[in-house]
């Protein structure tokens, strides 16, 4: 196991457990390192966008997937982001790219894709908390819509997917003292 894989294979996981699906046979390919999910009706799905995908059509959480043939390829687009950028920014040690460019996106949008969150967002969050975990709090104020947006679905996964609650601010606004 490299440590990105084994992030992958707890991704999954994540997402299986906040869809309340059950990951089932979901292995990590020795050979090629990718996640392989060995679905009921002997469907063997490979890779970390089409196992989440799967595991989004073993719920009742169909909306995830974009509800016309426009948001169901701009999620696909998004998931091929993540793929392609966040997780190869992550192995470079450079991720100011991936922020600056989702923070420029994010400027004009509440979600990655239409008006509620999809697959897309749970995606990119799961591949950004990464980057979050490790930034300061100096880091963060440079990049205030992906901020917003991670806090947000922060508050809709986090928990759900046993997830640690990175800060975003260094003080309470409000302490609650009557001074």
């Amino acid at each position: 196991f490299t440590q990105s894989h084994q992030v992958n294979m707890d991704e999954l996981n994540s997402l299986a457990s906040y869809l309340g699906v059950s990951s089932g046979k979901l292995v990590l390919d020795a050979k090629e390192q990718i996640p392989v999910l060995k679905a009921g009706n002997g469907l063997t799905v490979r890779g970390l966008v089409s196992v989440a995908k799967q595991l989004v059509r073993q719920s009742e959480t169909q909306e995830l997937k974009g509800t016309t043939a426009e948001e169901r390829a701009a999620i696909d687009q998004w998931l091929e982001y993540r793929v392609v950028q966040v997780d190869r920014s992550l192995q470079e040690k450079d991720v100011s790219t991936v922020l600056r460019d989702t923070n420029a996106y994010l400027s004009h949008h509440v979600y990655f894709v239409g008006y509620q969150p999809t697959l897309a967002d749970i995606i990119l969050y799961l591949g950004l908390y990464r980057i979050f975990e490790d930034l300061t709090f100096m880091e963060k104020q440079k990049y205030v819509h992906v901020c917003r947006w991670f806090s947000n679905m922060q508050s809709l996964f986090a928990d759900k997917m046993s997830k640690k609650h990175i800060a975003f601010q260094r003080n309470k606004i409000f302490s609650g003292t009557g001074h």
